[in-house]
This record gives structure tokens, sequence and C-alpha cells, in this order.
């Protein structure tokens, strides 16, 4: 049994069901379509600004365009011809309205159909996005608010229009599409299609290898690109909204995918973030876009805690961290071994290594957006360091591209071109206990190689660089932090000093900078850069607006010369420390450095208990007591909790098999462990064992 169409169809509804209360039950997919529907229009019961309406009345031509619009406009990220459909929208948001001043008003209901006329009869094209999601997405609104007044032809047009929508696509492109679909199913009056819709939508909140969520709970789109704060926002939000608008009804997610999403949202993608903020490295090339937060998450939360998730508790911890009001603060340590990504969280601070390999992707391509001119050494070990959230919103205009935090860069000339990369190693992952971790990371590319390694700690991250080699004509350096200033730079050894605004260099032992410190072992030279910047969105971004920005920019860096060989670096970050306790800390540093070499990498932790060991190849470590060999390269992580020791492991390359580690503690006998290393989509996972 369907709708019927015209515009008395809900009124007849409503009556067709108040009269089955006599009889017969009224059928199930009437009423769920009835409840489907008024839920879908839910969100523009608004009464738009009064204003904006009238302005957009008076300059609507008489055949239904707009005299600012660029109709001919082929924009892929900002498509101007619809801004045609936003105002139209508007509009007819302000006639459905019951509250509005001008609902259900003749001479308005005239004009949104001279508008949607318009539209309808000229159908701009935009492939491929806006031809089959944006678009649609947007008139599917309209239509649905105008229902009872479509005419014979702008219900034709209309559907066929949304029908381009289609449903054969993944990851957050489907959801899109699928929800779209859903509404042109309640305009036809199909509960059937609306059922497909649905059953398609379920079928993607799934754990997978391919795009969409993974068995670590990052998102991937595009390929194996990390994507959790860009197509994945939309994944978190639009699934939560939904969930909550098919609630009660036959087309309700089940139990098994509430928990996908719920998981995906807690053990995901929050992890990706410190409070509002996301991690740059998890953006995609949406970093190039303005106004790039994790705001999203707390509308996922609330929607989800109007559902029984069994989470509740978390749900409304993550919503008000993101709304700033007390909530108990993330802490952990995650290895996201599908993404090579490793994520860090301590009250008041966060901090992230993310790498590429054979296996992922550094970032997007540009798609046909020209979106992420300058996005290619997103992945070379970057770093994101937060502690209050603004350290880099939308400073990504006046960036050296070529010194992103934590990268270690070949400065060649920039080369126009693709950013998007497979890497060259398979050598990049981490192992993890949930509480410290360490990432490891062979890098290569081009003519430049380099082992970098990061000791995540309680206090500190701990930043090791070795076996830096490149055949070329170029300067090499590695970056410490590239952030936007704020307040003094300070430096020094036991006295410090104020360092100038502008460009310059200081052979130091510790500077500091925003709240965070950066201590070195060994005091060593440092170029640094305080001063101010301009440049535009256009220059990362072609489609965007070349007005100049303007910031304050921080700016270390470690340069290791031209041709280096086999150079190294050390140093440590230290969120949160004072810097009046800078000196002294240096002079009692919580970490020690145990190895740094191309084949070995250590750093021991006398507070957290903890041993974190890379080995490059196979081969054996001595230190704090511990004799340590292994079989193949690794990650190991040794960590006294509770009185008792435990051991932590994991392949970087995601190979599977048996790890052995060879074990003995200051004179005591050696024993062997077996180590069963994951494979399938669980390859490159941490494995924990008691000793």
């Amino acid at each position: 049994m369907g709708f019927r169409c015209g515009r008395a169809a809900s009124v007849l509804i409503i009556a067709s069901m108040a009269a089955a209360e006599d009889t017969a039950p009224a059928a199930p997919e009437v009423k769920d379509m009835l409840v489907i529907r008024e839920r879908m229009l839910a969100p523009w019961r608004v009464v738009p600004e009064a204003a904006l309406v009238s302005r957009l009345r008076q300059s609507l031509r008489a055949d239904g365009s707009w005299p600012e619009i660029n109709y001919a406009g082929a924009s892929t990220t900002a498509w101007e011809p619809a801004r045609h459909l936003s105002q139209l929208l508007t509009l007819t948001q302000a006639w459905f309205v019951p509250e509005s001043p001008c609902h259900a008003e003749a001479a308005l209901a005239a004009e949104i159909g001279r508008a949607l006329d318009f539209w309808l009869h000229t159908d701009p094209r935009r492939p491929w996005w806006w031809d089959c999601i944006g678009a649609p997405g947007l008139l599917s609104q309209v239509l649905l608010m105008y229902d009872e007044q479509l005419s014979d032809f702008q219900r034709r047009k209309g559907t066929e229009i949304l029908s381009r929508a289609i449903l054969g696509t993944t990851g957050q492109n489907l959801i899109w599409q699928a929800e779209i679909t859903s509404r042109r199913a309640v305009l036809q009056r199909d509960p059937e299609l609306l059922r497909r819709a649905y059953s398609c939508i379920l079928a993607e909140i799934k754990v997978g290898t391919g795009e969409g969520i993974q068995p670590d709970f990052s998102f991937h789109q595009h390929g194996s690109c990390l994507y959790n704060h860009g197509y994945g926002a939309g994944f978190a939000t639009d699934n939560a909204r939904l969930a909550v608008l098919t609630a009660g009804t036959q087309f309700a997610y089940p139990p098994e995918k509430l928990d996908v999403l719920t998981r995906y949202v807690l053990d995901g993608s929050q992890w990706l973030a410190h409070g509002a903020q996301s991690d740059f490295g998890a953006e995609g090339r949406e970093i190039t876009r303005p106004r790039q937060t994790a705001d999203y998450l707390a509308a996922a939360a609330q929607d989800l805690l109007r559902l029984p998730t069994g989470r509740e508790s978390e749900l409304q911890a993550l919503a008000d961290r993101i709304a700033g009001r007390p909530a108990p603060a993330l802490v952990g340590n995650r290895h996201f071994f599908r993404s090579d990504i490793m994520v860090h969280h301590r009250p008041g601070w966060y901090m992230s290594a993310r790498m590429y390999s054979t296996r992922t992707l550094n970032t997007d391509g540009l798609s046909g957006c020209d979106e992420g001119l300058l996005s290619h050494y997103l992945a070379e070990g970057a770093t994101c360091i937060l502690r209050h959230g603004n350290e880099y919103r939308d400073l990504m205009p006046v960036w050296d591209w070529q010194r992103i935090p934590g990268t270690t860069v070949e400065l060649a000339p920039h080369r126009p071109g693709e950013p998007r990369r497979q890497g060259e190693t398979a050598f990049a992952g981490g192992v993890s206990d949930g509480s410290v971790g360490v990432a490891a990371f062979q890098l290569q590319r081009g003519p430049l190689r380099a082992r970098k390694a990061w000791f995540f700690y309680s206090d500190s991250v701990v930043c090791l660089g070795a076996g830096i080699r490149c055949e070329s004509e170029h300067a090499v350096v590695t970056t410490l932090n590239q952030c936007r200033r704020s307040g003094s730079v300070q430096a020094g050894g036991d006295s410090p000093e104020v360092l100038p605004d502008g460009e310059g260099t200081r052979t130091v032992a510790w500077l500091h900078h925003d709240g965070i410190g950066y201590a070195f072992p060994a005091a060593r030279e440092i170029a640094y850069a305080a001063a101010t910047r301009t440049g535009t969105w256009q220059r990362i971004s072609a489609q965007r607006r070349a007005d100049p920005v303007t910031d304050r920019v921080f700016t270390v860096t470690l340069d290791h010369g031209t041709r280096p060989d086999g150079a190294e670096y050390a140093y440590a970050v230290l969120p949160g420390a004072d810097v009046a306790a800078m000196p002294a800390l240096v002079r009692a540093l919580p970490f020690k450095v145990l190895a740094n070499s191309p084949d070995l990498q250590a750093v021991s932790h006398a507070g957290d208990g903890a041993v974190g060991i890379v080995f490059h190849a196979p081969g054996r470590f001595a230190g704090e007591g511990w004799q340590v060999g292994v079989d193949r390269a690794c990650a190991v992580l040794l960590r006294q909790t509770e009185g008792a020791w435990r051991l932590s492991a994991a392949d970087p390359t995601a190979a599977a098999g048996t790890l052995t580690v060879t074990l003995s503690r200051q004179g005591e006998a050696a024993r062997a462990v077996a180590v069963a290393l994951p494979a399938g989509a669980q390859a490159g996972a941490s494995v924990t064992l008691p000793l």
C-alpha cells in the first residue's frame, strides 16, 4: 500500500490512520513511512531569518533565477550554481514552517515554484559529486517540504534528478546517496525503495578492509587513505542521525549495527582528536578547508545518547569534552595499525605520529577538486601536538608545507602535481599496551632514507631519528613543530633567553613555547622562526578565495645539511612543562635514550616502568638490566605494572607468523617467548603477554 500523491496527501494519510483505529490496523509501511517523513522534515521546522527571506524574494527574477549567482560556474569544491538550491531551500522553509510569518503564503508559493522550475528546466550539471550527491541532496529537501504543491512536471523532473543518486558506491558516498534515495522513496510513496535505501546504509555499517570502517576503527575513503575527520565525519553524524530517524520503525538500526557505529565514534574517531580539535593528519584533503574541527562528534554523541548503546557515560563525556564542560579526560595510547598512525592522550594534551607504507596512502588525491596542492609531506612522520586546540587551526594558508611538524624532508624545489602517493616501505607501525606506546618508521622517499621512532610516555614523547641520508644537493631538515605563535619563545641551558622575532639559530639544551617544552639529551643547534606570515587558501586549494591570510607562526627545525650520511637527532616533547622548570628538567630528564642507530632505537622511562625498543632488523639489545634478542624486525615494549612485567610486541611491516623474543633480566637465565603475531585484518596489531 503506497502513499497517495497530491496536495492533501499527508492529511488523507492521517485521516485514514485515524479511521483505521475503529476498523483494522493500518499497514505497517504506511505508519512507518509517515513517521519517517515527519522526522525527515523535523530539522527544517525552524523559522529562517526574516531579512534573508525578504532579500531573496525581492531579488528573485521573473524567470526564477537570482542575479548574483554564477550559473556557469564550474568549481568542484564550491559549485556556484548550487547556491540557487540553498536559497530555494531557505524560501521553501519560510513557506513550510507554521511559525513563519509567510507560512503557506500563496505569493511565496508561486515564487518557490518559479525558482524550482528554473532549476528543473535548466538542470545544471557538475560531475560527479554535485551531480550525484550535492545537488540531489539539496533538491530532495526542497521537494519534501514543497511536496503538496508540486506540479506533475516538478514531481517527475525532480525525482529524475534525485535518481542520479545511485546505490552502487562505498563508504560515506554510499550513505549520502542512499539517504537521498530514501527521500525519493518517501516522495514516490514507495516503501520497497525505502527499504532498499536503508538496507544499503545498514550494509555499509560494518568492519572491513575495504573503504569505510577498518578493524582498528579508523576510516578509509578513496582507497587506503585515513579519513576519520573528512568523509568519516559525515559517516558518523549521518548514521547517528539516521539511527534516531528510523528508531521504532521497521527500518530501525539493529543492535549489532548500533554497536559498530558506537565503537567507530568512541574507539575510533574521538581518539584522533583532542576535545573539539581534530588531528590534521586524519582530515585528508579537507585539511585545506577552513574551520576544520571535531565538533561534529558532539552531534553524533548526542544522537547516539537517544538510543540504547550501553556506552552512555562515554558518549556523554565525549559531548561534554567537545563543549568545554567538565568531563573525565580521555587517557591512553592507541595504534591504528590499519592506518599507520599512533595517538597518545594525556590529561591536558595530545600527540600523534603519522606514517605511511606500502599498505597506505599519505593523503587523498586532487580528485578534480584541486585541494591539497601542497599536501605532499603529511605522513613523513608528522606529529600533531595539541594542548588548547588552537595550535594549527586555520594556519594552513601560511604553513611552510615542507616543514610539517615531526617530518624529515628533502627540501627539493616544489614539483606541482598529485600529492597522493603510496609509501615505498612496508616498515611503518608500532606497539602499544593501551597506556604507552612506540611508533617506528623506515622513511623512504626518492633519495631520502631515515629511521624514525617515537616513544610515547606519561609525561613526554621522545622522538628519535637515525641513519638519515640523502644523495641529492638539497638540504634535509627535521621539523619539531610549526604552529601558531602564542607568546614568547624561550630557550637556553641553565639560563633562559627570550628569542627575538624573526629567524635565527641557537645551540640550546631546551626551548619552550606556548606551554610546550622541547628538550635535547645533548645540546644542539636549532633553527627557529618566530614571524608573521601571509598566504592564501587558494595556494593550497585552487578553488578557494585568494584573499590574504596573515598569522603569526612559530617554527623550529634541525638542519641535517646537504648529502647527510648517517645524520641523527634526539629530542623530547614535554607538553605542559613550566618554562621556569626547564633547566632543572633537562638536567634530570624522566627518560633515557638507550640506543639510536639505524638498526636499533630504544628509550626507557623509569616513572612508567617501561623500556621501548625498535629493532629495524633481527638483533640484540642490552640495557636497564635487560638482555633482549629477536629473530625478526619488530617493536617491543617491556613494562612493569603492579609489580609484574609484561611484554608487548608488534611487527611494523604487518607480517604474520611467530616472533621469538629471547629475554633475560639482571643475570637470570634467558628464556624464549614465542609471540604469535596477528594475521589478516588484524595484521600489525599489538600482542601483550605476561612475563
